[in-house]
C-alpha cells in the first residue's frame, strides 16, 4: 500500500493543488478510494502531504500534536503560494478544518476550497468502532469494500495491543476543540467551498450537513451510499465529476 508523499512542482504553473488528509489518514486516500490526484491537470503543481506521525507506529501519532500538523499544512501552503498565483485546497476529515481555516487568511490566494467529509460534529456508528477493532487485530474481511477501505486509506502500522492507542486520547481532544473552533468561523468563509458528506459516515454526524448548509458560501452534496473512508462507485463518479468541472474552471 503506498502511502507515501508526493510532490509535483512545475516551474511554470500558475495553479498548484494542496491535498490535506484526515487525523488517521494518508495521501492514499485521494489516489485510492477517492483517486482524486490523478485527475489534477498536468500542468498544474500538486502536493499530496502526509503529516507528521502519520504512515508510522501508533507512538509516532502520539508523539505528534495538532499544532505541528496545522502548522506543516500551513507551511506545504505556503510554500506553494510563494510560487503560484493560485493554490487549491482539496482536504478530507480533519484536512478541511485547516483548509477553512486558511481560507480565511488567504482568500485572495485560495480559489476554491473541495471539502470531503467535514467533521463539525461526532457521530460514531457501531460498524465503524467493530471495522477500527478489525483493523487492529487483522480481521478485516477484505472481499467487504467498507472494511477493505478502512485499512486502504489507515497508514498506522496496527496493533494488537490497545493500551498502546492510550496516548491517542489527547490527540482526540484536540480535534473536538478544532471542530469546536471551525463551527465558530465556519460562517466567515469568503471564497467558493463545494463539500461532500456522507450519509452513512461512521464517524462525522449527519448535523455536520446541517451545519454546512446554513452557511451560504458551501454548496453541500450527500453521498448517499458511502463512509467516512467508503465511496460508492455512484459517489467516487459524482466526486470526480465535481472535481474535473473545478479543475476545468480554473484552466
Amino acid at each position: 500500500m503506498d502511502h507515501s508523499e508526493y510532490i509535483r512542482i512545475l516551474p511554470k504553473a500558475d495553479i498548484a493543488v494542496l491535498f490535506i488528509h484526515g487525523i488517521c489518514g494518508t495521501p492514499n486516500h485521494f489516489r485510492s478510494i477517492l483517486p482524486l490526484e490523478e485527475m489534477v491537470p498536468k500542468d498544474w503543481s500538486v502536493h499530496n502531504l502526509v503529516l507528521d506521525g502519520h504512515c508510522a507506529a501508533v507512538e509516532d501519532f502520539a508523539h505528534s500534536s495538532m499544532q505541528k500538523w496545522k502548522r506543516q499544512a500551513r507551511q506545504a501552503f505556503s510554500e506553494l503560494a510563494a510560487t503560484h498565483d493560485q493554490v487549491i485546497l482539496v482536504s478530507h476529515s480533519m484536512g478541511t478544518l485547516f483548509s477553512i481555516e486558511m481560507s480565511l487568511e488567504f482568500p485572495e490566494k485560495i480559489p476554491l476550497l473541495f471539502l470531503i467529509n467535514v467533521p463539525l460534529r461526532i457521530g460514531l456508528r457501531l460498524f465503524g468502532v467493530r471495522n477500527l477493532l478489525r483493523l487492529a487485530f487483522g480481521r478485516l474481511d477484505f472481499s467487504d469494500p467498507v472494511q477493505a477501505s478502512t485499512a486502504q486509506v489507515t497508514g498506522t502500522k496496527m496493533t494488537k495491543k490497545l493500551w498502546r492507542f492510550v496516548p491517542w486520547l489527547p490527540r482526540m481532544l484536540e480535534l473536538l476543540r478544532e471542530m469546536g473552533r471551525t463551527r465558530r468561523i465556519l460562517d466567515q468563509i469568503q471564497v467558493p467551498c463545494v463539500a461532500f458528506q456522507s450519509e452513512k459516515d461512521e464517524l462525522v454526524s449527519n448535523r455536520s450537513h446541517r451545519i454546512l448548509e446554513k452557511c451560504g458560501r458551501v454548496e453541500v452534496h450527500n453521498l448517499l451510499r458511502s463512509t467516512h473512508f467508503y465511496y460508492s462507485p455512484e459517489d467516487t463518479a459524482a466526486v470526480r465529476a465535481a472535481f474535473r468541472k473545478a479543475c476545468e474552471h480554473y484552466q
